[in-house]
């Protein structure tokens, strides 16, 4: 009971201040975003979203400013405020907010400031670890550590009931085509492979697969 009224009085007392958190935001990070079209009332609507609405919506929240020609970096930066600002954000289930915060970093070349967000998500099941190590390695440019974490990530077979789940989705959505071996490999090693294959790239282009094409 206590918890509710916490969170029902923090978002109260959000609701009463518009405004004061992009008030507070480095004055690079409000450039940035009023570039990409967030204004302060927009900044506002977007922290109050719910955790999924606002990370997982694939046209909504944080994507749909990405999304944009040069926004990544804006991108980041309402992430960034959504884990410090938001009523709706839990630190102790914070989901991969942080972590696709780091991606954009690292997508638009900030890679130092990207590669403390990905070590704060180096936990879990090892599979997620690995591919965490990999990504990590990329930014470091050490390729022997990229490579002994792909080599380790190769040997982990998905459950069965992983391999059914995936199958499933398959079934369910029959207009998304994914990556060959979905149902079968490791998560990520599809991502692995293309960053130890597009090494001297950027992270952007190499996360793509661009020297695939």
């Amino acid at each position: 009971m206590l918890n509710a009224l916490a969170i029902t009085l923090a978002l109260m007392a959000w609701q009463a201040e518009p405004g004061d958190a992009y008030a507070q935001l480095a004055p690079d990070a409000r450039e940035r975003l009023t570039a990409c079209d967030v204004d302060a009332e927009r900044f506002d609507a977007l922290m109050q979203l719910e955790h999924d609405a606002f990370d997982q919506d694939m046209d909504g929240g944080w994507r749909r400013i990405a999304h944009q020609d040069g926004c990544e970096h804006a991108a980041a930066d309402l992430l960034v405020a959504y884990m410090d600002h938001s009523p709706h954000f839990n630190p102790e289930q914070p989901g991969v907010i942080g972590w696709h915060a780091g991606q954009l970093l690292a997508v638009a070349g900030e890679t130092e400031q990207a590669i403390p967000y990905f070590e704060a998500r180096r936990v879990g099941e090892r599979d997620w670890v690995l591919y965490v190590d990999a990504s990590l390695a990329f930014l470091r440019r050490d390729r022997a550590a990229a490579e002994a974490a792909r080599a380790e990530l190769a040997e982990l077979r998905p459950s069965e009931e992983m391999m059914a789940a995936r199958r499933q989705f398959l079934a369910d959505n029959p207009n998304i085509t994914m990556p060959e071996g979905f149902v079968e490999q490791p998560q990520n090693l599809g991502v692995v492979d293309r960053l130890l294959a597009c090494w001297d790239m950027s992270y952007a282009d190499a996360y793509s697969g661009a020297c695939l094409d």
